[in-house]
């Protein structure tokens, strides 16, 4: 994924993909899985999982928080991330990234409750995606539709 991952988001600049991004909330401490961003300066904030996990959308929820609060204060280039790219001010948007047949069935609605400015994508890649990654399905998840 790191190594081509316009494979799952053409968008993403393949030169600004940082991996376990820190994610710091009153005195927790969080690893994100993926952060990229945009040639346009669209912050993506990437949830990778090799297998069902009813907790996708919550621990992807969580690191989306924390890094849209980090953009509003503007501290993600201060320390060091996307620095010489002027970010632009919308909310990340979320990539929840598993094998197609391993998302959990609760993980879409689940999704279909986040807020409307959580914009979620659900990428199923390939089974074998360690050998070969490719997106077998894109869905975006409209919210408000539980």
């Amino acid at each position: 994924m790191r190594a081509r991952p316009q494979t799952i988001d053409p968008r993403l600049d393949p030169d600004r993909l940082h991996r376990q991004v820190p994610a710091f909330s009153v005195g927790e401490r969080s690893v994100a899985d993926l952060l990229g961003v945009t040639r346009e300066g669209q912050l993506i904030v990437i949830e990778l999982k090799a297998s069902e996990d009813i907790l996708l959308p919550l621990q992807a929820l969580d690191y989306w928080l924390r890094v849209r609060w980090h953009l509003e204060r503007g501290e993600l280039s201060a320390a060091g991330y996307f620095r010489h790219l002027a970010l632009k001010p919308d909310p990340p948007e979320l990539l929840l990234v598993c094998p197609a047949l391993h998302f959990h069935p609760t993980t879409e609605l689940l999704c279909r409750y986040l807020a409307p400015e959580v914009r979620a994508t659900m990428v199923g890649v390939k089974e074998d995606w360690r050998r070969e990654l490719k997106v077998v399905f894109r869905r975006r998840i409209a919210p408000g539709r539980a």
